[in-house]
This record gives C-alpha cells, sequence and structure tokens, in this order.
C-alpha cells in the first residue's frame, strides 16, 4: 500500500512566512511613496524655476522694450532670451559676495602698481561712489592728500 505522501506544515510556520511577505510588501509600498514625494518635489520645483525664468524673461523684456537699459534693444533681448536658457537648465546662477568682491578687486590688476593699492581701497569702499551699471557705469572717487617735491 502506498503512503499518503502530503506534508503538513505547522500554523506558526505560516503565520512568520506571512509576517515576512507582508513586511516586504510594507518596505516596497513605502519605498513607492518615497519615491512619488521624491519624483513630485522635483516636478514642482522644475516648474516653479521655469516659472521664475520665465517671469524674469518678461520683466528683462519689458526692460528692452521700453529702452531703460544701457544696451541696444537687439543685444538686450538676445542677452535676456540667452539667461532664461541658462536659468531653465540650471546653469544661471548668482555669484557669492566673496565672488563678486573678487571680481572687482581683479579689476585693479591693470593699473600700474604705483596706482594699484589706491584701486584696491576704492573696491573695497573707501572713498565716494557714483552711478550705477545701468546708468552705464560706477565712478569711485578716493581723494589722497599728496605731499608736493621738496
Amino acid at each position: 500500500m502506498k503512503q499518503d505522501q502530503t506534508k503538513i506544515t505547522p500554523i506558526h510556520h505560516l503565520h512568520a512566512a506571512s509576517h515576512k511577505s507582508a513586511g516586504r510588501k510594507a518596505a516596497g509600498l513605502l519605498a513607492g511613496i518615497i519615491s512619488s514625494f521624491v519624483l513630485a518635489s522635483t516636478c514642482v520645483a522644475a516648474d516653479r524655476q521655469d516659472t521664475s525664468a520665465s517671469a524674469r524673461y518678461e520683466y528683462e523684456r519689458s526692460l528692452c522694450n521700453k529702452g531703460q537699459t544701457n544696451q541696444a534693444k537687439e543685444t538686450c533681448l538676445r542677452e535676456a532670451g540667452a539667461a532664461k536658457q541658462q536659468a531653465r537648465q540650471g546653469a544661471l546662477t548668482t555669484l557669492s559676495e566673496d565672488q563678486l568682491q573678487r571680481n572687482r578687486e581683479s579689476r585693479c590688476d591693470a593699473h600700474p602698481a604705483a596706482d594699484r593699492e589706491y584701486c584696491l581701497q576704492r573696491m573695497r569702499g573707501a572713498g565716494t561712489q557714483s552711478g550705477n551699471a545701468q546708468s552705464g557705469g560706477i565712478s569711485r572717487e578716493l581723494t589722497v592728500p599728496v605731499k608736493p617735491p621738496q
């Protein structure tokens, strides 16, 4: 006579296996939810960046069309379009104050050594300043007393 080969699994083994499966499913669900939030955040940030770039472009374009820049209209519109494209690609950045200061000071390299120190003083805020980039330039003036030759 042939015996039945059916294996009986105790209930506690089935219960442990179902907990492992439920844990895996929960972990997978949690990972999916987190991924969805990350994707949604990225999309919102990209949308904000695109909206911000478009708003900035429209503002700059209006200044170009009104002649309120120090550039020819065609140049101004081309620059505004290029800035919008760079902003959309995330390549348009604002320099830190330290970087801007280094740029200001590097302009003094063109001066002869005798005048370079006075230039650096002007770039660091000594003296007076008038004008702005929109009006065509910034004029910095430093008055230095000089002893007459004896």
